[in-house]
């Protein structure tokens, strides 16, 4: 039976597999950690190097004092020395390796791996598809991939600082003490079971409750992100005290619950070392009559005496590393459940990169179904844009249009049948010297934090002074940059995040300067406009209009338009209708309007919206 993987926001019941829920986690874990593996095995055996050498100082001062009664009948001989020196010689290597060996190799492991993951999770996250962001809460997604790091840095700290070297001294302790002598050991670690046992109790009591605290804090995190990234619309609808007022409530929720689990703990905890500390001083006033009988050693006693208390304290580690863990190897299985997922536009090894290139675009029986959604937005569909040709797709909302565009652009990849480029399926193509072929203007431009400059060059970092000014020009940015009061460094302006300086229109002439620079000095050839002048005043649609026709006569590009507007499809070469994902109507303008279908209707629609301006 194949072993479950949790999703971001599952809550695994594991209260009745927890040490298998453990080990699958550490699987996960080591897969996680695979870049370093040499070096964190290396450290591995440092380690039990110096607990080993850690645990020689005790048991030699326990050779002192069984050794006293000699010295004190013929003196202090080299047996004293060499044992007294010996301890000095293990404490000192002890340091040493630690310090300067294992210590910093380890420092460096893990500082390799904090700034690894994140790169990690972003080469993931910038391969996955649109459509599963569109799927994820941006909050939620950044406070995942964050706390994911997060905690994995913190469970290496831990197994590295906390777990291993108090199992280490616990295993190699037992098996000294045991070695000395085994009935005073069995005495001493025997009630360890019922101590686990206690521990055990707890864990299946209060795992529930640190899952319901982790998903409140996913929540209460995305909340907070949502509120800050739409400042805009919560401050303009005065919902400023109901974002405050919702993750108020689930920090509140937070806190009663990490509350009541902290304090309800403490019974349980008691039992246990209670039950620890009774063995630890029976094992020691036993010891007094095991000396008398001649059962045992005064230096075994005494070797108890030094290290028991530091093995309680061991296992009190374990316990607590281990409850700390096996919370977060959640975090961890979540992670790696990202690094897993499945890349919906792959670049394959054996995408190749065509010689020669006209450029025919074609829908080959293309039908796409949303995850989810039992409807397809596209039923076997099919169309050719010829080089060079402008072709509008209209109709109402729903009916396919942006999922066209989407498939197009290669952002998704069909549920059955394919785009081809000269008659190549796109997906045997190179997807990324694909998806340089085209310039990408959306209904709602993204704009980067970085200068006005930075955004328009996005696409052509290498783009010249002079490109860069004609796509400003194209875009009818001039104007608006001559405002040195709002743009006073002119195009090295800085925008904000998410372009908050900017209005809708001007983030949308970005976005066209953006393109229209793809065009004229990167790999673009086709332009794809979803909505693209929908923010703009008219007289900047007619000069985006008329830069966008001289471009197309210069260049040949291929243009594919979304739009409403009259004035934008009007131009078109063929407008496509789509309703219900299927095309029921296509050719010019003139040609649609006298079929007096769904076009003529949409027409009608719009020149009556326009008459009521």
């Amino acid at each position: 039976m194949a072993e479950q993987t949790y999703d971001w926001d599952d809550t695994p019941d594991l209260t009745n597999q927890t040490l298998a829920y453990f080990t699958r986690g550490v699987k996960t874990f080591w897969a996680l950690i695979a870049t370093e593996r040499k070096v964190i095995l290396t450290t591995l055996a440092l380690l039990i190097l110096c607990q080993t050498l850690g645990l020689a100082s005790p048991l030699l001062f326990s050779e002192l004092l069984d050794y006293l009664p000699h010295v004190v009948r013929d003196g202090v001989g080299p047996r004293v020395y060499l044992l007294a020196g010996s301890m000095l010689v293990a404490v000192g290597t002890m340091l040493v390796v630690r310090r300067f060996v294992w210590e910093p190799l380890f420092l460096r492991s893990i500082i390799r791996l904090e700034n690894y993951w994140p790169q990690l999770a972003q080469k993931k996250l910038l391969a996955l598809s649109v459509g599963y962001h569109e799927r994820e809460n941006t909050g939620k997604k950044i406070a995942k991939v964050n706390k994911g790091v997060e905690k994995l840095v913190g469970m290496l700290g831990d197994l590295f600082w906390a777990l291993l070297p108090a199992l280490f001294y616990l295993v190699i302790n037992g098996i000294i003490i045991l070695v000395r002598d085994w009935r005073l050991g069995l005495i001493l670690l025997l009630p360890f079971i019922p101590a686990i046992w206690f521990y055990l109790q707890s864990y299946k009591l209060f795992f529930p409750m640190w899952e319901e605290w982790e998903c409140a804090k996913e929540k209460a995190v995305g909340y907070f992100c949502q509120s800050i990234l739409n400042i805009r619309t919560v401050q303009a609808f005065v919902a400023e005290k109901r974002e405050e007022e919702m993750h108020g409530d689930v920090r509140e929720r937070m806190r009663s619950m990490d509350t009541s689990v902290s304090v309800r703990m403490q019974r349980y905890f008691f039992g246990m070392e209670a039950t620890l500390q009774v063995a630890f001083i029976g094992t020691l006033l036993l010891g007094f009559f095991f000396v008398y009988w001649g059962w045992s050693t005064v230096g075994t006693v005494a070797y108890i005496a030094i290290t028991g208390n530091a093995t309680i304290q061991s296992v009190w580690s374990i316990i607590h590393v281990y409850t700390r863990m096996m919370r977060d190897l959640v975090a961890a299985e979540r992670m790696h459940a990202l690094l897993l997922e499945d890349v919906d536009v792959a670049n394959t090894a054996t995408g190749v990169v065509p010689a020669h290139v006209r450029g025919t675009l074609a829908f080959e029986h293309v039908t796409h179904t949303y995850p989810g959604r039992q409807e397809p937005v596209l039923r076997d569909f099919n169309l050719e844009i010829a080089p060079g040709e402008m072709l509008a797709f209209v109709g109402r909302s729903g009916s396919g249009k942006t999922t066209a565009a989407n498939l197009l652009l290669r952002t998704l990849d069909p549920s059955s049948g394919g785009i081809t480029i000269d008659g190549v399926d796109a997906r045997s193509v190179d997807r990324d010297w694909y998806r340089k072929r085209f310039a990408h203007v959306q209904q709602d431009v993204e704009v980067l934090e970085c200068s006005i400059r930075e955004n328009i060059a996005y696409g052509v970092p290498g783009a010249s002074e002079e490109a860069v000014l004609r796509a400003v020009e194209a875009a009818c940015l001039s104007d608006v940059l001559s405002d040195r009061k709002r743009f006073p460094d002119g195009l090295d302006t800085e925008v904000g995040e998410r372009g908050v300086r900017l209005s809708g229109g001007e983030r949308q002439r970005v976005g066209i300067a953006r393109a229209y620079l793809a065009l004229l000095a990167g790999d673009a050839k086709v332009l794809v406009l979803d909505e693209a002048t929908a923010s703009l005043d008219s007289e900047s649609e007619r000069v985006v209009q008329r830069f966008i026709g001289e471009l197309r006569k210069q260049r040949g590009v291929t243009i594919v338009a979304i739009a409403h507007r009259l004035s934008t499809i009007r131009e078109a070469d063929r407008i496509c209708v789509l309703d219900s994902g299927v095309i029921s109507e296509i050719g010019t303008h003139d040609e649609l309007l006298r079929e007096n279908g769904l076009y003529h209707r949409l027409v009608q629609l719009q020149t009556l919206g326009e008459l009521r301006e």
